[in-house]
């Protein structure tokens, strides 16, 4: 029989294992698509703009989409590669223990705030759904866009319980292509 402590070791390396594979295919997200087509789109409103003096009526709305589905899919691979925003003037002088607690204090805080606001995202799409809610110029639903925040936050809020040192390479097992856990070939580069 398992002790308690191996069930929930077993179930925190689970978690790391899954949210670790979809933190990297969120991040492709980010990379192959959201931030692309932002380049493309803010590009053609400025020419339009500037040029032509016919902007584009929904770009902005687009913009800010594009924006959000780029920044949310791109959180949790940043947190496991170390990019996420930390007080650098004082965490780079903590050794042993207090940056130990530091990095504690920080999970914590980070699993609670983005469960939360996933929980509340998904709670929240449905309204939006109901009533119809749109972007100001664009009208296209988005509700998608809440409840698609919401997974990202809770895909967030797994990585930082499954990995809550926010270490590159933490993540254990491979993805199929052969590469490793942490999506990244012999030099290091996403895959």
């Amino acid at each position: 029989m398992r002790s308690p402590l191996a069930l929930l070791d077993a179930g925190l390396e689970a978690v790391d294992v899954w949210s670790n594979r979809i933190s990297i295919a969120l991040f492709r997200v980010a990379v192959d698509f959201a931030l692309p087509a932002l380049m493309v789109i803010v590009t053609l409103d400025v020419v339009l703009r500037y040029v032509f003096n016919s902007p584009l009526a929904w770009g902005r709305d687009v913009n800010g989409v594009l924006l959000l589905i780029a920044t949310f899919s791109a959180l949790p691979h940043a947190w496991d590669r170390g990019y996420h925003i930390r007080m650098e003037v004082f965490y780079t002088r903590l050794r042993g223990r207090a940056r130990d607690l530091a990095d504690v204090v920080t999970a914590a805080a980070g699993i609670l705030f983005f469960a939360l606001m996933g929980v509340q995202a998904f709670r929240f799409a449905p309204y939006m759904a109901s009533t119809g809610e749109t972007g100001e110029d664009l009208l296209l639903p988005i509700w998608p866009f809440m409840a698609y925040m919401g997974f990202c936050s809770l895909v967030l809020a797994a990585r930082l319980l499954g990995n809550p040192g926010g270490e590159e390479g933490i993540g254990v097992g491979t993805v199929p292509d052969g590469t490793g856990s942490e999506g990244t070939g012999s030099d290091g580069e996403v895959q």
